[in-house]
């Protein structure tokens, strides 16, 4: 976990905006590799909360896919996870709604997760 050490205040809804984050967190606990990173830094514009995984099985396409609605990455019709797919779904909306972003990436032999808040 890696935050600043001033304070760092948004306003928002914070239950919402808990369970969003707390969804990507826990995607990546579930399906991501075994070292998971949290990270935020802030700049006068925007707050940017990292969410990296050493998790390396999503493809272009999948990545691309994982913020609709239902879709859930599986191996033909077997899923070794309980689940939905609305949570990433949920978390995007959510994050959206706050008038911010969210992307997944791979980088390195990593998942990334950003989510960029506007600064007010």
């Amino acid at each position: 976990l890696n935050v600043p050490r001033e304070e760092t205040m948004f306003t928002g809804d914070a239950f919402h905006l808990e369970n969003a984050i707390s969804n990507v967190i826990d995607n990546a606990v579930k399906y991501g590799g075994n070292e998971i990173s949290v990270s935020l830094l802030k700049s006068h514009n925007e707050i940017q909360i990292d969410i990296v995984d050493n998790g390396t099985s999503l493809n272009n396409q999948q990545l691309n896919a994982i913020f609709e609605k239902f879709y859930r990455v599986g191996q033909g019709n077997v899923h070794n996870v309980k689940g939905f797919g609305i949570g990433l779904y949920y978390s995007k909306k959510i994050i959206e709604k706050h008038r911010g972003t969210i992307v997944a990436a791979k980088g390195n032999a990593q998942t990334i997760f950003k989510i960029n808040l506007p600064n007010a």
